[in-house]
């Protein structure tokens, strides 16, 4: 098995030193059960000296002298076994390089193939067997807040309200194993504060629906610079003072005015209690926010009268109006009654509202701080994903009491403290306790359900992981192993499927940052169509999961997982009925079946109007076998004809120009066979039989010899290096479940993970469920100084 480290050759040409990354070494070239051809795995410290160390020495010092220290690589600085481990990077690549005959240069003396597979196989094993004697590695997480996507999910779970605003925050990039949950990035710039506390708002106005109004009053308030006889009249004097309202009667050309809030956008019917002199006559002006709405004509003998107005309102405060006309004795206008038409749940509460209040909690009881406190005790516990302290429900309980003595109705008063509960640090960043002393520490039950939660959930506790975390029982190894299975079963982890495949993959950009001519491949080319390419990946790696597939399936299925309009793109019959859901359709030895005949992965590795086999063959050793492939050097050169396809020539016949320059044969070698295989795929994923007036040829030959022609005769040359696949697998899978980059440290998981994953035959939920019990996944390393 070949070792799991990034792997890079040396290449010296002239005095500069080219990077280039290589795949196949000889050990890798053997299957998992070949292990044993070899009978004895020398690892000791006589048989580097004696065997390993003295072919390097003769084929190696001419470009890697020891004594030169400006050497990049030092490989033979190195005089002990222990020195190979200690350098393990180095030495990774040196085996390969090997193996791969790209080292020594090809104009310098050889090793004999015996001594080739000596050198490589001893480091490989060496390496393998000295990964874990540094004991076990947990790593230390640093705090990291919710990323766009965790952020958006959270906000789902606890509202039950699908919301697009965070397409307005800024992206997330990659870092670490490729995938935007790294903490190390996940650092809170200012601007995005700011849209936190916007969001908040625009969270909590859409989510908790303020009950429409019923004989809602708002007094008028009489002052001494309009009233012209301040005191309490005796008609209507218990109804009014028992408010604490003061009255006044208003003199002809004084104004009395009010401030009315309402807390939706409706239709409102505006009521006014006018108290005048018998037998007066005359109007009564009034003005809206500064129009004037139709006038109260007093002609009768009667001393009361009421104005009735109906209106639309905007959610927010608004200014109502009064002046008294000529022909009127001093009145009395003591209050205004408003009453909501329509606007917002007829019934007052929103099923969002319901989730938030849960069924039977008091609606209005503007007192009521005890309904107040259980519902922010069971929002914060959600979202702050832990019990909540009495002194934390306090100071929220501060702010709802804040707004009932505005007063503002119980559900209006609430809004503030659940928009403080969004834009806290306890929402918005994970943070676990910091390990004190020298030794690892277990993560607390509560730390794991969050850990377990955003790995499969991408999200927040539910209840059942809180509870059983509450109660200490989530650590237990058997309970552990049950919640992975119900989360995996569970609808939400379809999130997983989407953002861990999606970005491993790199499909996640195909139709947003990938995006071919679109005019040039008109009609084909639609929204419609790019969505379920992207989402194919998507739903099958759910599959995977709910069925419980080998990850072998990813090289080599026999089904594919597609809707009506991808079965009809990619020419795939009996097509599925609906366009909507995907379905699983078995087929046998077609071209479409695993990874490499996804129109996502096309798309994603061609140009703008052509293919390109070396993107594709360079996507497939990246992406698939963890090879890193060094940027072209500076002499490269570009292809001729560029980005546009030829009527005169394929890709294929201009790339065997560019490859004639020796600079770009040693990588090409490599990686182009592979993107030959996969040339019959257009950029939209089409398959085709030519390219221009040409056929396309699809043959290609690997250096270490396998010959293969098309899509279907390359996946059985890829499945054959399943233990390198296996590797990569769980080298992501265990960046993306910790959120942080891997190092050399974790060697031994990834070493250990495989082992346990090949031992079950590749079934993808044994990987999760081990990655899940894994040491760094249940434990935490005291921070690095």
């Amino acid at each position: 098995m070949t070792v799991f480290l990034t792997r890079r050759l040396f290449v010296r040409s002239g005095s500069a030193v080219v990077f280039l990354a290589v795949w196949f070494s000889a050990v890798s070239l053997l299957a998992d059960e070949a292990g044993d051809l070899a009978k004895e795995k020398p690892v000791s410290q006589s048989h580097f000296q004696d065997e390993v160390r003295p072919v390097l020495v003769e084929y190696c010092a001419k470009c890697h002298d020891p004594a030169d220290e400006s050497d990049p690589v030092g490989l033979l600085r190195a005089e002990t076994a222990a020195d190979v481990a200690n350098d393990r990077g180095i030495w990774a690549s040196v085996a390969e390089q090997l193996s791969n005959r790209t080292m020594p240069p090809a104009d310098e003396p050889q090793p004999a193939e015996a001594e080739r597979l000596r050198v490589t196989q001893w480091i490989d094993e060496h390496l393998k067997r000295t990964a874990c004697d540094q004991g076990p590695f947990a790593g230390a997480p640093v705090p990291r807040r919710l990323n766009r996507e965790q952020y958006e999910y959270a906000i789902e779970d606890l509202t039950g309200v699908e919301f697009d605003f965070v397409e307005t925050f800024p992206s997330d990039g990659g870092g670490g194993e490729g995938f935007n949950n790294n903490g190390e990035l996940l650092f809170l710039p200012p601007l995005l504060m700011e849209r936190y506390l916007e969001v908040a708002e625009q969270i909590t106005e859409r989510v908790i629906d303020v009950p429409l109004y019923d004989k809602e009053f708002f007094p008028i308030t009489a002052s001494e610079s309009d009233a012209v006889d301040l005191r309490l009249v005796e008609r209507g004097v218990a109804e009014t003072s028992a408010a604490g309202e003061s009255v006044g009667r208003f003199g002809v050309g004084r104004k009395a005015s009010l401030s009315l809030i309402v807390y939706q956008d409706g239709d409102y019917v505006l009521r006014t209690r006018i108290e005048k002199e018998p037998g007066q006559g005359g109007k009564l002006a009034i003005t809206l926010d500064g129009q004037k709405l139709a006038p109260m004509d007093f002609q009768g003998a009667s001393g009361v009268g009421e104005s009735k107005v109906e209106v639309r309102l905007s959610r927010g405060a608004h200014v109502l109006q009064y002046r008294v006309g000529e022909g009127l004795s001093p009145m009395r206008i003591d209050r205004v009654r408003v009453n909501q038409m329509s606007g917002g749940d007829p019934a007052g509460r929103s099923s969002a509202t319901e989730r938030l209040f849960a069924p039977g909690a008091p609606w209005i009881g503007k007192d009521d701080r005890q309904a107040a406190r259980k519902i922010l005790a069971k929002f914060t516990r959600l979202a702050w994903r832990r019990p909540v302290t009495d002194a934390e429900l306090d100071r929220l309980l501060a702010l709802f009491e804040r707004g009932i003595g505005r007063g503002e109705p119980f559900a209006q008063a609430i809004k503030l403290p659940v928009q403080a509960a969004l834009v806290s640090p306890h929402f918005l960043f994970v943070t676990e306790q910091e390990v004190h002393g020298t030794q690892a520490a277990a993560v607390s039950d509560l730390e794991l359900a969050t850990r377990l939660s955003l790995f499969l959930w991408h999200s927040l506790p539910d209840d059942d992981l809180l509870r059983l975390a509450t109660e200490q029982k989530l650590s237990d190894p058997d309970e552990l192993k049950r919640q992975v299975q119900r989360m995996v079963a569970d609808p939400r982890s379809n999130r997983f499927a989407k953002e861990f495949a999606g970005q491993w993959l790199g499909t996640n950009a195909v139709g947003r940052t990938k995006i071919p001519d679109t005019n040039f491949f008109k009609p084909a080319y639609t929204s419609e169509l790019v969505s379920d390419l992207r989402r194919q990946v998507t739903e099958t790696m759910r599959w995977m999961l709910v069925e419980n597939r080998p990850i072998t399936d990813w090289i080599d299925a026999d089904y594919v997982v597609i809707n009506r309009r991808l079965a009809k793109h990619y020419g795939i019959e009996p097509m599925p009925p609906s366009n909507e859901e995907f379905q699983h359709v078995p087929l046998h030895d077609s071209p479409r079946t695993g990874i490499v005949g996804m129109g996502a992965v096309h798309m994603l590795t061609s140009y703008s109007r052509r293919t390109s086999p070396v993107l594709r063959g360079g996507w497939v050793l990246e992406t698939i076998f963890g090879v890193h492939l060094p940027s072209p050097p500076p002499d490269a050169g570009t292809l001729p004809g560029g980005e546009k396809e030829s009527k005169d020539k394929t890709v294929r016949e201009r790339l065997e120009q560019h490859r004639a320059n020796p600079t770009c044969a040693a990588c090409h070698d490599l990686i182009d066979p592979i993107g030959f295989a996969m040339e019959n795929f257009d950029v939209l994923g089409r398959w085709r039989d030519q390219e221009g007036k040409q056929p396309i040829d699809a043959a290609g030959k690997l250096p270490s010899g396998e010959t293969f022609d098309g899509p279907q005769a390359l996946r059985k040359v890829l499945v054959e290096r399943k233990h390198d696949f296996r590797e990569q697998m769980c080298r992501k899978m265990l960046g993306y479940a910790l959120g942080r980059s891997l190092t050399d440290a974790d060697a031994c998981t990834i070493e250990q993970l495989a082992e346990r994953l090949r031992k079950q035959d590749d079934r993808i939920l044994s990987l999760v469920e081990a990655i899940a019990t894994s040491y760094p996944f249940t434990h935490r390393d005291p921070p690095v100084d």
